[in-house]
């Protein structure tokens, strides 16, 4: 699982993230250069699970949540992106952003009840 750094970067505890590593193979740990200029409240990181995992992770999470808080989903699961559109539109919280970097998807789900 990784976590997001002071940065609002992603890091990764994967041994491609060492420093000395990283610098020569740093298309392999892609998690490691995302960035995050938006505000959000809690962070699931779904990459490695696939569907319908990380829809029901995703649900466990917003429940937790109150509402208008905002949730960063990270998923690599190529069925994510209409997967959690449809989710989204059938619970009624609201999709803000989807963004995909290489090969990792970024959803901003915001809570709204």
């Amino acid at each position: 699982m990784n976590e997001i750094n002071e940065d609002n970067k992603i890091k990764c505890k994967c041994p491609f993230c060492e420093p000395e590593i990283k610098e020569n193979m740093s298309d392999l740990c892609t998690p490691c250069e995302i960035e995050f200029t938006e505000k959000f409240d809690e962070v699931l990181d779904c990459t490695g699970l696939y569907c319908p995992a990380p829809v029901f992770e995703t649900r466990k999470k917003i429940d937790s949540l109150k509402t208008n808080q905002i949730l960063l989903m990270l998923a690599d699961d190529p069925a994510s992106e209409e997967d959690m559109r449809a989710w989204a539109k059938r619970t009624g919280n609201e999709l803000l952003s989807v963004e995909k970097y290489k090969d990792i998807y970024k959803f901003l789900i915001k809570k709204t009840s």
